[in-house]
């Protein structure tokens, strides 16, 4: 069974960078203590229960005959050792989930005891994004062994290839044999697909979910993601440091329009950080009309009366040329500047993004996915703003994230969250722009449902037996 993503991984350490496609590779070989469904409902993954006894306390009690691909059992240490390993590195990319941690010990080989400074009500959601390795693994792990459902057979650049663990402790998935091939460009993924090359094309635009629909042996398959795309300046540099330039980029553009033209109408526009199924959602909070008078007067009011030049850089394959015609009607040229992923990845983490087109997954369905990590002002030695690239900085909203993690009762917390997601739609550190639906090109001969959270996992797939109904 061969799926064709849209990029290749970065990382063969499952702690080193919290990107999309590296932590759905990973997914495969790696597990967490809890884990979620493809509806994002928590469930029991290496632990197998827990406890709370009390409002600073978690016991996680093993599941028992568990074994890492390499054999050997997995115990408490295995689980101490790796929540340690993610909390010794405060600048890593997984610290930020850690951040209520005051302790963790074994209390016998089969339960790992979890002390955190103050209540945390989403700790087991922010769990389920930790990784169990080995204990004792090096400072970066360059051949992945987990207790996953896969094992890796081969890394090459552009194709990894895994096989299904005999000794899993869940019995042996459906598909044995699974290739992850790395195919950027849209329209090649989808030729791959209606050529029977791969059986499944991940994150396709909707021209190409066109193409396919009718076509022989394949199908579309969608759904409302945990997504939301974005501009992204650097608001600690001139131009985009005044708010009144932020502002009239955000006026210029008619969000519909985008979710009409780039999207064929599948989306939802908005101007806050998380969808609607996140927790912290402000439903009155939507995304401005369209006003280039008022967006021409903020930049002359910015010192620009006769507009300005911007580079704007994105992962090459996506299609931005409507988003450019919008600013440019506003007298904001934006040049548009196509980088790989890894490129542009690698310049956003050096600070060397001045302006650029992303996408972000609310991952566990909460808006502290994003305000915790992206948002926070940078706070390594206490793992906040772990992948906050814009330079953005509000002690108010520092204050606030940090309230809604401590917050016992659920509708203090989403209170608490909406209030950060206003001062963000305020500031605009990000520009959000519409929430997208994930679609996906599909063998028929696969089955095949679309998770909540737009990851592709290989253990939720098996083939359709001859003779059984398309899904």
């Amino acid at each position: 069974m061969r799926i064709a993503l849209y990029t290749y991984p970065s990382q063969t350490d499952p702690h080193a960078e919290n990107e999309f496609v590296t932590l759905t590779v990973l997914s495969h070989i790696y597990e967490p203590l809890v884990t979620l469904d493809r509806d994002l409902r928590l469930v029991p993954a290496l632990a197998e229960r827990w406890d709370n006894p009390n409002d600073l306390t978690w016991r996680f009690h093993l599941r028992q005959g568990v074994r890492f691909h390499d054999g050997h059992p997995l115990t408490a240490d295995d689980v101490v050792q790796s929540l340690e390993r993610v909390r010794r590195n405060p600048q890593g990319a997984f610290a930020g989930y850690l951040v209520a941690v005051h302790d963790v010990r074994a209390l016998d080989p089969t339960t790992v005891e979890i002390t955190t400074d103050h209540p945390s009500a989403v700790l087991l959601r922010k769990l389920a994004f930790v990784m169990v390795v080995p204990a004792r693994s090096p400072d970066r792990i360059l051949r992945p062994i987990g207790t996953g459902p896969y094992r890796l057979v081969r890394w090459e650049t552009g194709r990894i290839t895994l096989t299904a663990y005999a000794g899993y402790w869940g019995g042996p998935p459906a598909l044995r044999d699974v290739e992850l091939v790395a195919v950027a460009d849209d329209r090649q993924r989808t030729d791959r697909l209606l050529a029977h090359e791969v059986d499944l094309a991940q994150s396709l635009p909707p021209a190409e979910a066109t193409r396919l629909r009718g076509a022989a042996g394949v199908r579309v398959a969608m759904r409302e993601g945990m997504s939301v795309e974005y501009l992204q300046p650097r608001v600690d540099r001139p131009p985009l440091a005044d708010p009144r330039v932020r502002e009239a980029i955000s006026l210029a553009l008619d969000r519909q329009g985008l979710v009409d033209e780039l999207l064929l109408g599948y989306g939802r526009p908005t101007i806050q950080l998380v969808p609607p199924l996140a927790v912290g959602y402000a439903p009155e909070l939507q995304p401005p009309r369209r006003d280039l008078p008022r967006a021409r007067r903020l930049l002359a009011e910015a010192g620009y009366p006769q507009g300005l030049d911007l580079e704007l850089d994105y992962r090459e394959g996506r299609r931005l040329d409507p988003l450019a015609r919008q600013l440019a009607a506003a007298g904001i040229r934006v040049r548009l500047v196509p980088l790989t992923w890894e490129d542009l990845n690698a310049r956003m983490e050096a600070g060397r993004l001045a302006f650029h087109y992303g996408a972000l997954v609310s991952e566990t369905a909460d808006a502290s996915d994003v305000l915790d990590t992206m948002v926070h002002s940078p706070e390594a030695s206490r793992g906040w703003g772990s992948t906050n690239f814009s330079g953005y900085a509000n002690p108010e909203l520092d204050r606030l994230i940090e309230a809604s993690g401590v917050a016992a009762r659920p509708r203090e917390r989403r209170d608490t969250l909406q209030r950060c997601l206003r001062i963000v739609s305020r500031d605009l550190p990000f520009i959000p722009l519409f929430v997208p639906h994930e679609i996906y090109g599909v063998s028929d001969g696969l089955v095949f449902t679309p998770r909540l959270d737009g990851s592709v996992l290989a253990q939720e797939m098996r083939r359709r037996q001859e003779g059984a109904p398309r899904p």
